[in-house]
């Protein structure tokens, strides 16, 4: 009995120390109830649908928005979701961003608050492809 207490206990510290968060790449995408926080974050998007909604990242934040939201919810979504500048960690409007998907060393797409930062990020190295939010949300994530 105290060894099932002591189980439970360390579960919920636990979970409340990682926000129940596992990394993106668990390949598992699931709505998740706090927002993201630490070096995740710049992938992140964050929504208010009927409370808080947080993604790992903004792939499975698109594949959530079409695939589990009613119009109700999708139309919520559209007008509140946040993604995160990469540059500043400023949060931005997901659907005023610029991204960048399939650049070096980023295994998630990342979002820029103006063109010119993004185009500048391609530029300097990383390479990848530029996408407004429209081309976004027809990108074919895997």
């Amino acid at each position: 009995m105290r060894m099932r207490t002591i189980l439970a206990t360390l579960g919920l510290a636990l979970l409340l120390i990682t926000g129940g968060i596992e990394p993106a790449d668990a390949g598992e995408c699931r709505k998740l109830t706090k927002p993201v926080s630490g070096e995740g974050r710049k992938y992140s998007v964050q929504a208010q649908v009927d409370g808080t909604m947080a993604f790992a990242d903004i792939p499975c934040a698109l594949h959530w928005r079409n695939t589990e939201l009613c119009a109700t919810e999708l139309t919520a979504f559209q007008f509140s979701a946040m993604v995160v500048d990469y540059l500043s960690g400023k949060e931005i409007l997901m659907s005023d961003a610029f991204y960048v998907v399939a650049s070096q060393g980023e295994k998630h797409p990342v979002a820029f608050d103006d063109r010119l930062a993004a185009e500048e990020f391609i530029a300097k190295g990383a390479g990848g492809e530029l996408l407004d939010h429209q081309q976004l949300l027809d990108y074919p994530f895997k």
